[in-house]
């Protein structure tokens, strides 16, 4: 795909691990807050902070053998490996949990390992093996009730798809995680599964269909303020537009889109930008 991928990664809260205690109970207390206070970092984008308390956190779960515990650092320590940009450590880490996974036969939790594992094996372009576990993370979410988990790992199918150019499989997959986004009364993922929508009718050249969904997904972003949303939509409209020859239109969404990976500091995507409006503008 030209554009990069927008990585879905599970992160497990509230199953953390911790520091020194007198007793098991403690132990397991304390774990929860150090995993809780790993998630803090990462959201902050401070990696080697998460990576530190989630360590610790592993450690007395190991201490304790709460093995629900094990299972939920090892993936949040995946999710840190990737986001330093080590996928071969990711990949390990999501391995291990998934284990762990097996041994307690819990679905909900090795559907979000799976679905972890599977984008590890896809950012490396062992795309076989990440379809492989996409498929066993979709058999995994059926056996619970439709929601979030079953949305993610049908759009991760979808996003499989579109990088075979299979676009009416990946319609299907979009479409069923928008059924179940719409189940669970989830409007921050019906605006990921419509933007999704928009993406692959501009694949096929369907250009109406493209910017129906496309300016849907951005009005709920905008009212959501989700800036990572809003840049996706952006984006695909204004790709939309070049495609369509609206230079103005192209321009207007382009600017937006430009001015707000400035702000989010995201300095290659903006040159990246800036060059195809320009090359754009030489046509």
């Amino acid at each position: 795909m030209a554009d990069r991928w927008r990585w879905l990664w599970v992160l497990v809260f509230l199953l953390g691990c911790g520091g020194p205690a007198k007793t098991g109970v403690d132990l397991k207390n304390e774990a929860i807050a150090f995993n809780d206070a790993g998630y803090q970092y990462y959201r902050q984008s401070r990696f080697d902070l998460a990576q530190g308390k989630f360590e610790k956190a592993l450690d007395y779960n190991r201490l304790i053998d709460r093995r629900e515990g094990i299972a939920a650092n090892l993936n949040n320590l995946g999710v840190v490996a990737q986001a330093q940009g080590n996928l071969e450590l990711a990949q390990r880490r999501f391995q291990e949990a998934l284990a762990v996974n097996r041994e307690q036969g819990d679905p909900a939790a090795m559907a979000e390992t799976l679905n972890n594992l599977g984008l590890a094996y896809q950012g490396q372009g062992r795309l076989p093996e990440a379809n492989a576990a996409f498929l066993e993370a979709l058999d995994q979410a059926r056996q619970l009730p439709p929601g979030p988990l079953l949305a993610l790992t049908l759009t991760h199918l979808g996003d499989m798809a579109r990088v075979h150019k299979d676009y009416m499989l990946a319609l299907n997959y979009y479409h069923q995680a928008l059924g179940a986004d719409t189940g669970a009364k989830d409007p921050r993922g019906q605006a990921r599964r419509q933007e999704r929508l928009g993406r692959t009718f501009l694949d096929l050249k369907d250009y109406d269909r493209a910017g129906q969904y496309l300016k849907e997904a951005l009005i709920e972003f905008r009212r959501l303020q989700d800036t990572g949303g809003i840049a996706a939509a952006l984006k695909g409209l204004t790709l939309l537009a070049l495609a369509r020859g609206d230079r103005a239109e192209a321009d207007l969404n382009g600017n937006l889109l430009l001015g707000l990976y400035q702000t989010r500091g995201q300095e290659q995507e903006a040159r990246e930008l800036k060059a195809l409006l320009d090359k754009s503008a030489k046509k």
